[in-house]
């Protein structure tokens, strides 16, 4: 099963650029010194914004669970997992569901018996998105909660 937010994030990250484009040119033409600089503000708000768009990638498959993160502006070919491991490692989970923004809290126990966090947003995953990979999250916590009894 692969689940991604990859046209969401890419038509926000045009939008962005679009508007930023527009907001620059109202800067040379416009020639008040109050309006430049709230315009110059607005393009640095938005263009940390645009740094932080991800497009986020849920992958499980042969018992694996894997998620990529790579920028909507980036064209390599394969892009190489941010986390990757066993779905028997997996020990916990909470999806938290808000309208724009949400987030997957893995609760991750290694080999060694030490425990990890990782936190993955999901911005522009819509509710169907998410409730799949809940789903198949439910499923591998049942099945290691089962196989620990």
């Amino acid at each position: 099963m692969k689940v991604s937010n990859c046209t969401i994030a890419k038509i926000t990250a045009y939008s962005l650029l679009i508007i930023m484009t527009v907001m620059l040119l109202c800067v040379v033409v416009v020639n008040q010194t109050l309006l430049n600089s709230l315009f110059f503000a607005v393009i640095i708000l938005l263009s940390i914004i645009l740094t932080k768009i991800r497009i986020v990638t849920y992958e499980f498959s042969g018992g694996c669970v894997t998620i990529r993160k790579i920028h909507p502006f980036s064209f390599r070919k394969f892009t190489s997992p941010a986390v990757e491991f066993p779905q028997n490692y997996i020990h916990d989970y909470n999806v938290n569901n808000h309208i724009v923004l949400g987030s997957l809290i893995l609760k991750v126990r290694s080999k060694r018996n030490k425990k990890y966090a990782v936190k993955i947003k999901l911005f522009g995953f819509t509710y169907a998105q998410r409730q799949k990979i809940s789903s198949s999250l439910i499923s591998i916590v049942s099945q290691n909660n089962f196989e620990h009894i």
